[in-house]
Order: structure tokens, then C-alpha cells, then sequence
């Protein structure tokens, strides 16, 4: 008996408590995301960290940015073209857009400022949203904080949709390039700017969103599936709209 006790104990100094908090390792959890987000997301409430996950990603979006940057400005330009004819606003005022545009030594640095700062603010308001829906209407028990850091995650995802779009912007001379549906239509047409927001990798993101939602609230895969895809119908709407009036 004693015997038995004895080997109890030394499995319990062994054995880690359930309750043990997980160790950090941005590098696991990052490739857990994607070959395993409930494992992931399981590591990540316990060790209840995100800092590193949005520094990645901000600086991502930011060096990509000035990858694209060209594409970006012709885009730019071609628009403020368009509105000068609609608008009739004279030739002075649109020479004046067309230097600063292509003034790259100011307007490098100012985009990469504020594509920084417009992503964290768009982030900030997803996860309101997110955190609104499951906490208030569903009647979910978590707290702001683990929204924000659950959605934070889902952007491994979208650092690999970068990393992807951003050589096909380059090569298409294309704002629109991606692996999404506006891929079916001409670069000029206003269905194509509305299908390009249903995209392959926002689905998976939303889809790694619904494990995140299910560790954190406690609920089931199934139900934490069902409230993303509600998420990620609303979401993609929004953004079909805003891509044909635009």
C-alpha cells in the first residue's frame, strides 16, 4: 500500500496540473493556428498572451504595403481622376494630387503610418463586434480582453493571405488580386469589386475564429461554427457592398 502511495506521488510531481498555465511559444501556436487551431487556441487562453501576435502582424501589413505601394498609388490616382471628371474640378487641383501621390519620399512613410494605424483601429472594432454578439446577444460569460486576443490569432491567417496577395497585386497591377471570386470578372467591373470580398482565406480565418470562440465561451465546435459564419456572412456583405458603390 505504501508502496502504491509512493508511486501516486511521484506521478503526481510528474504529471502537470490541468490547471498549470501554458508556457508561451509564439512559433507553436502560430503553426497550430493552421494545422491545429482548437489545440492551439487550448495553449494560447492558458497562457493568455497576444502582444507579439499584433506586433507580426502590423509590421506585416506594413512592410507589404510598401511592396504594393505602387499598385496602390496608381489606384489612387486613377480614382482621383475619375472624380475630377465627375466633380469638374480643375486641371490645377488635380496636378496637385498627382505630385503628391507620386511624391514616393512623403508618401511611403505616410502610408506606412497609417496603414498601421487604420488596421489597428479596424481590429479594435471586429473585436467589439465579436465580443457584442457572443457576450451580449448569445449571452456568453467572456470578457473583452479574450475576444481581442482570440481574434488576434485569426490573423495568422491573414498575414498568409498577405504574403500571397501581395506578389499578385504586383504582378496584375490589381488592388483586387487575391484567391477570391473577383478573380471571375473583368478589373473594371463593379460585380468583380463585390465578389473579390468573398475570399478563401477570410473564410478559413472565420473558420479558425470559431474554435478560438468555442475554447473561450465554453462552447461547443458546432456552436462556436455556427456564430462565426454568422460573423463571416455579415462581414463579407458589408464588404461587397462597400466594393460595388466604390
Amino acid at each position: 500500500m505504501q508502496e502504491m502511495k509512493d508511486s501516486s506521488s511521484q506521478q503526481g510531481e510528474i504529471l502537470p496540473s490541468s490547471n498549470e498555465k501554458a508556457n508561451k511559444n509564439f512559433f507553436r501556436d502560430f503553426f497550430g493556428i493552421i494545422f491545429d487551431p482548437k489545440k492551439a487556441y487550448d495553449n494560447i487562453i492558458k497562457a493568455k498572451y497576444w502582444v507579439v501576435m499584433l506586433i507580426v502582424f502590423l509590421l506585416v501589413v506594413g512592410i507589404s504595403e510598401q511592396f504594393y505601394h505602387n499598385v496602390l498609388i496608381n489606384f489612387q490616382i486613377k480614382t482621383a481622376q475619375e472624380q475630377t471628371e465627375k466633380s469638374g474640378l480643375s486641371s490645377d487641383a488635380m496636378e496637385q494630387q498627382i505630385a503628391f501621390f507620386n511624391n514616393s519620399s512623403l508618401t511611403r512613410p505616410i502610408y506606412f503610418v497609417t496603414t498601421i494605424i487604420t488596421q489597428g483601429i479596424f481590429l479594435l472594432i471586429i473585436s467589439l463586434i465579436i465580443f457584442f454578439i457572443c457576450s451580449v446577444m448569445v449571452g456568453g460569460t467572456a470578457k473583452f480582453a479574450g475576444v481581442w486576443m482570440i481574434y488576434l490569432w485569426t490573423l495568422v491567417i491573414t498575414i498568409l493571405d498577405t504574403i500571397i496577395k501581395t506578389p499578385l497585386m504586383i504582378i496584375k497591377n490589381d488592388m483586387r488580386a487575391g484567391l477570391n471570386l473577383g478573380l471571375f470578372f473583368g478589373p473594371e467591373s463593379k460585380l468583380g469589386a463585390a465578389m473579390s470580398a468573398v475570399d478563401i482565406f477570410t473564410v478559413w480565418q472565420f473558420i479558425v475564429l470559431g474554435f478560438g470562440l468555442a475554447a473561450l465561451y465554453k462552447f461547443t465546435v458546432k456552436r462556436g461554427m455556427t456564430i462565426s459564419m454568422v460573423l463571416w456572412a455579415l462581414y463579407t456583405i458589408i464588404f461587397a457592398i462597400i466594393g460595388y458603390v466604390s
